[in-house]
């Protein structure tokens, strides 16, 4: 084989492993960002009957999920967007702990706006690209 067929080898093979890594990337994301927000919702459902007991579980589970998913999405994302994600459920969970139903209503919207952001800014498409 020439040296041209060899690169163009090298050149296809390390291409489908990029994409092969870039749809594993971001399955990942998106089931993980699937997870919290079921969570989530399950906290605004509560705040929003104000169970605030029940609210405080969930919040409990989310901030326990968030820890395995922070770990993971360190390695694939920016760090600011992690610590903002970080930073609202620090925010929202003070806001249950002191029953402020509008203050928390509106930081779980924008923490799930957070999070659902994250498998869209970092899919592969076209937009993405150029």
């Amino acid at each position: 084989m020439h040296s041209t067929g060899r690169i163009l080898v090298g050149i296809a093979i390390l291409s489908v492993l990029i994409l092969g890594v870039a749809f594993y990337t971001q399955g990942i994301l998106k089931k993980d960002a699937q997870k919290l927000e079921s969570i989530i919702g399950e906290v605004e459902v509560h705040a929003n009957e104000e169970n605030w007991t029940s609210a405080e579980n969930q919040l409990s589970l989310l901030e326990k999920e968030w820890e395995t998913t922070e770990k993971k999405w360190a390695i694939l994302l920016d760090h600011v967007e992690i610590d903002n994600i970080g930073i609202s459920i620090l925010r929202m969970s003070k806001f249950i702990e002191t029953k402020n139903m509008p203050m928390a209503t509106s930081e779980i919207a924008a923490l799930k706006r957070s999070i659902n952001h994250i498998p869209e800014k970092e899919s592969f498409s076209l937009k993405n690209v150029f």
